[in-house]
């Protein structure tokens, strides 16, 4: 305890010594090209497989890991007083210098960073492949465990696939769930399965050869009266077919879940520790607006895969039952809502003596589709959304974190999102629109909790003597009936970001998203510095939408090369 007390002293005093202290989570400012490629795709050995506990897992993400976070000297004196702009952990340390994620084997910028049609969002990953129907599909594996069966089958093709169901009583809910969510995912930048809904009739699929079969009498060979008694278990469609979701098989070699927390020992490209990763911490964001409440360790997957001459890991996010309102139990209004042990929510209801009502408990599935389980915008709050256990990577999130989300959540069209939800194969008329207008409307809810937190003037670049940028929020419609207002002051500074103060101005008001370099501040601000002492020009903008100025968002021009080397926020 002693040992704790002065830790946390000595880090008082450290932090109240440090001049800038946001600056200093920040690298040193180069003129040097940005980094868009992470170096993790060198050949290496086959890694071991890795079986995590479940139950272990649960303990710890519920009750060690929560507990450290809270005691943990660090965070409590990032948060005090404001220190480090109130971020309770350091940046992620995969950005590059425009505090952008660059491309790797967890992840590839797509739409938030470049043009993406509708048709591309909703074609999902890979070549769009489903289960051959030229010819009988040829069960090779079959599930009976859980809440619903399932089959690996292999088409003539011989690509091996995953069928699941839906929940009895629960027809196209999580198969739509996971269609949906999977394009979104890989839209997005993630790794995903491709999963596609599928129809099929009893004699499209018979057993293969020397197929075991775990049933009540013990393990033996499969027969065809197997497959009759696993369908009786699942709903039909009205045609008498059997509707699933097909999931093909990923490339590779599975060697097991992603870790939550530190790195992949036997993996040598594995160099940052997980939950420092920004598309991993910025999953959040994304869970949040899906509700993916699921979202944990066992539904991720590293695949040892080949390219060429390198093998090395790939990592994956799979199994998208659970979001979208839907669940692998049956749709549940608390699923989103609370943790499956949540100190907090227990305490609250013990204190106001449940007087104060959930909520969760308000909502409803007044909608009438059948298809669509607990999928309302009414109660949904960006900031408050909790999958079943506590995760490491979402309780490091920052606001800088959020942002990133959200402006890839925000480059979601409406368009886009009705091609992807056609995708589901809705039959009741309207639901598929009103799954849609739901996205759009959580969409913007998502979009506008971390815009206000982060101000979205991004996108800088130099056209024609100017810097241009674009505003997020005019451009997403998000902060609809405002004008908004922008203004700019520059500095000259060195690679520490310390400006020479004889170069800074006063803050003008611009009359578009540009700034001119050649005239005004920037101008201003170059002529009064020595470029040997301070190479770099400082551009630190702002928006008004009528509620006062917002946070600042800086950017770095380097004299010699005049491009842009840095964007802060």
């Amino acid at each position: 305890m002693m040992i704790k007390r002065i830790t946390i002293a000595i880090m008082f005093a450290v932090a109240a010594s440090v001049p800038d202290p946001a600056a200093a989570d920040r690298p040193p400012l180069e003129d040097t090209p940005i980094v868009w490629f992470e170096d993790d795709r060198n050949s290496i050995e086959q890694p071991s497989v890795s079986e995590p506990d479940l139950t272990l897992e649960y303990f710890e993400s519920s009750w060690g890991r929560p507990r450290e976070r809270l005691t943990d000297p660090v965070r409590i004196i990032r948060r005090i007083g404001g220190i480090f702009g109130n971020d309770h952990v350091p940046p992620a340390d995969n950005i590059n210098t425009l505090d952008e994620v660059p491309n790797s084997t967890w992840f590839t910028n797509r739409i938030g960073l470049f043009p993406m049609t509708p048709e591309q969002a909703a074609s999902g990953p890979g070549s769009g492949e489903t289960p051959d129907t030229g010819d009988t599909w040829v069960v090779v594996s079959a599930k009976t465990e859980g809440v619903t069966p399932g089959f690996n089958i292999r088409d003539a093709k011989g690509n091996v696939y995953l069928l699941k169901f839906d929940p009895p009583g629960c027809l196209c809910q999580t198969s739509g769930a996971c269609v949906i969510s999977s394009r979104i995912f890989h839209a997005a930048g993630y790794n995903v399965p491709y999963d596609a809904v599928v129809t099929f009739e009893r004699e499209d699929i018979i057993v293969g050869d020397d197929v075991m079969f775990d049933g009540s009498d013990g393990e033996r060979p499969m027969t065809e009266a197997d497959i009759d008694t696993i369908l009786s278990r699942v709903d039909k469609l009205p045609t008498g077919e059997w509707r699933a979701l097909s999931s093909k098989y990923l490339d590779g070699i599975p060697i097991g879940p992603s870790r939550w927390t530190g790195r992949r020992k036997d993996d040598p490209n594995d160099r940052i520790k997980h939950e420092n990763r920004r598309e991993l911490r910025g999953l959040y964001v994304l869970s949040a607006w899906l509700n993916h409440f699921d979202v944990k360790r066992h539904n991720t997957l590293d695949m040892f895969v080949t390219e060429g001459d390198r093998t090395f890991v790939r990592h994956h996010l799979i199994d998208f039952a659970s979001t979208i309102g839907a669940g692998a139990k049956g749709p549940n209004p608390r699923y989103g809502y609370e943790y499956t042990f949540d100190p907090k929510a227990m305490i609250r209801r013990t204190a106001t003596l449940g007087l104060v009502e959930d909520r969760w408990r308000k909502r409803t599935r007044d909608h009438g589709f059948a298809e669509v389980g607990y999928w309302d915008s009414d109660y949904f709050k960006a900031n408050e959304f909790r999958p079943t256990l506590p995760n490491d990577l979402f309780a490091n999130t920052t606001d800088r974190d959020g942002y990133w989300g959200a402006k890839i959540v925000g480059a979601f069209s409406d368009t886009h999102l009705k091609a992807i939800v056609e995708e589901a194969q809705y039959r009741e008329p309207g639901a598929a629109e009103y799954v849609v207008g739901i996205l759009t409307q959580n969409r913007d809810i998502v979009v506008r909790y971390f815009f206000d937190r982060v101000a979205p003037l991004d996108f800088f670049s130099i056209v024609g003597g100017e810097i241009h940028f674009q505003d997020l929020g005019d451009r997403y419609g998000v902060y609809p009936g405002t004008q908004p207002r922008y203004r700019v002051r520059c500095a000259a500074v060195d690679k520490n970001r310390s400006a020479d103060k004889q170069s800074k101005t006063q803050w003008v008001e611009l009359a578009k998203t540009a700034l001119t370099l050649d005239s005004g501040p920037a101008a201003e601000a170059l002529a009064a510095s020595d470029a040997s002492r301070h190479p770099f020009l400082s551009m630190e903008f702002q928006v008004n939408r009528g509620e006062g100025w917002s946070s600042s968002v800086k950017t770095y021009l380097a004299r010699d090369s005049r491009r842009i080397i840095a964007v802060d926020r």
